[in-house]
């Protein structure tokens, strides 16, 4: 599984279930995120609400707070999942993406973590 050295920054680990992975499509890969070991995942986010009541993920459009999307895939080795902010149904703002290559999720980093990282490696 995985180790926190420094909780708040989640750019050094992955997490992965390896029960998933021959199963891994489009249709379960927000289960497999959503799974309660996994770091990454938001308990009180609206895809829990959702999948609480029983809705589809349509559902989540008409919602307003933190949501889990598939942004892209590729089948069956990559998933890109966006975590994102919901103001309204047309209006969201990304909060962090995600990617599961093989199984293994890590999060992507930000712009600003991946500039940082240059500029010590320069000095």
């Amino acid at each position: 599984q995985c180790r926190f050295i420094f909780p708040d920054n989640l750019l050094g680990i992955s997490w992965v279930d390896s029960s998933w992975i021959p199963i891994l499509n489009n249709g379960s890969v927000l289960d497999y995120f959503s799974e309660r070991s996994n770091p990454f995942y938001d308990r009180t986010c609206n895809n829990e609400v959702v999948k609480m009541q029983r809705m589809t993920l349509d559902h989540l459009n008409q919602m307003v707070g933190v949501e889990y999307i598939l942004l892209h895939a590729q089948e069956p080795i990559l998933f890109i999942i966006r975590k994102q902010q919901r103001q309204s149904p047309t209006q969201v703002m990304p909060l962090a993406d995600y990617y599961i290559i093989a199984g293994v999720i890590y999060q992507a980093p930000d712009l600003g973590s991946v500039i940082n990282s240059r500029v010590v490696s320069v000095l």
